[in-house]
């Protein structure tokens, strides 16, 4: 499942393919590195990255936004956990893709990831938002 979701969030132009051979690159330049097992090690990252709680915001009258907190679902968490680490590893274009895909897994299982802590920020912007929590009429 967490495979499927790698492929389709690095897809360009409809190519899967290339997207395929990339994560597996960097898969196997993960498990070369590292000693644990790289399932694992794939599981805790994207577990460490993937948000519990989501802002989304809503237009009112006069255009005036408010953001709100909600609980995300389980695949919801997955796809915003993925896509947060993917989005970290194509920030910098110093060096190839699997280098920075490698790099972004291995720090986000240590919890020292971007990632990590744009997850933080959130449960932040979260906690200062809750009282608007109850208010759900999307």
């Amino acid at each position: 499942m967490i495979k499927n979701i790698i492929f389709n969030q690095t897809t360009l132009n409809g190519n899967k393919f290339k997207s395929e051979k990339l994560v597996y690159k960097s898969l196997k330049k993960t498990q070369k590195i590292n000693k644990k097992n790289f399932k694992e090690l794939i599981k805790t990252s994207v577990i460490n990255s993937s948000p519990i709680f989501y802002l989304k915001s809503i237009k009112r009258k006069r255009r005036k936004t408010t953001e709100f907190p909600f609980m995300l679902a389980k695949k919801l968490r997955i796809g915003y956990g993925v896509k947060f680490l993917l989005h970290y590893s194509n920030k910098s274009k110093n060096s190839s893709f699997y280098n920075r895909f490698n790099l972004e897994l291995l720090n986000s299982s240590k919890r020292l990831s971007q990632s990590f802590r744009k997850k933080e920020t959130i449960y932040k912007e979260t906690f200062l938002k809750k009282k608007f929590s109850n208010y759900r009429w999307f």
